[in-house]
């Protein structure tokens, strides 16, 4: 037997493999993707039945619907590499879907009647701005595949600090340059993406710090805040790991994970300094 070509015939099986793993993952996301449409629409029509027992009103429900819309119509463009505009959409979506379910679940299932600490909600709605901001930074650097363009942690060969590659960078129209093997080419405007995400990073979890340390006293607030504290240290740790580990996809699914967990416990924080009447 020839043994180079039993080393073609591995390399062969292996590349079919990985195929047949690509085909089953969009086959499941898509089961996955009808299922959770389905359960929107069914809980759009409920609201819509029982629209003065809800507490959330009709807003939450009616951008559930229009994001589910959104997301449908995006899902016939998710397999194109070249366009970040359209990952950042689907990402986006779906963290605004995670967030509004959460909202609805929290207030449709505890009343709060009064602040526990005056001001504090408006620095949780700061924390929350901080949060969603840094996820949209986030996302566009996924989505253009720069997260390894700066292989170190508080350097990016200072190609950063070029006001020309931020405006190449986060030029929404932009496409991603592929080789011919189908790889993305390396930019000088990606380890803008990078490092602006990475600074933004440390700024958010500086006020959350802060944030939690002023509110943890508060015994309605501390377990909220505790959790939050957590994930925000959590992505710092899973963060600078990926960079050391070179991006394995195991740490990229932690990190969006744990960036989503962030955003529930912000949103849980302002439920519970947001007083609410019961349904009438």
């Amino acid at each position: 037997m020839d043994p180079g070509g039993e080393k073609k015939g591995i390399t062969v099986l292996t590349e079919e493999g990985r195929d047949m793993a690509h085909r089953g993952a969009r086959l499941a996301h898509r089961y996955i993707a009808s299922a959770l449409g389905l359960f929107i629409v069914v809980l759009f029509a409920m609201s819509l039945r029982h629209k003065g027992q809800r507490r959330t009103g009709m807003a939450v429900p009616i951008a559930l619907l229009l994001i589910t819309l959104f997301l449908s119509l995006l899902g016939y463009y998710t397999p194109t590499r070249d366009a970040p505009l359209i990952t950042m959409g689907n990402l986006l979506g779906g963290m605004g879907m995670l967030g509004l379910l959460w909202w609805m679940m929290q207030r449709n299932a505890e009343i709060i009647v009064s602040d526990p600490l005056p001001g504090a909600k408006r620095l949780v709605l700061i924390a929350l701005g901080l949060v969603v901001l840094q996820m949209i930074l986030g996302g566009w650097s996924s989505a253009n595949y720069a997260s390894s363009a700066c292989t170190d942690v508080l350097g990016c060969e200072s190609a950063w600090l070029s006001a020309s590659h931020y405006l190449d960078g986060y030029d929404p129209l932009r496409s991603i340059e592929l080789d011919a093997s189908g790889k993305v080419v390396q930019e000088s405007a990606l380890g803008a993406l990078t490092m602006t995400h990475r600074g933004f990073a440390l700024l958010t979890a500086a006020y959350l710090a802060w944030l939690v340390r002023k509110l943890r006293p508060v015994k309605e607030l501390r377990a909220s805040a505790v959790a939050t504290s957590v994930f925000s240290i959590g992505l710092i740790v899973v963060g600078v790991s990926m960079i050391w580990l070179d991006m394995p996809l195991l740490m990229l699914s932690l990190h969006n994970t744990l960036a989503a967990c962030l955003l529930l416990g912000c949103i849980q924080l302002l439920h519970r300094l947001t007083p609410v009447q019961a349904p009438q």
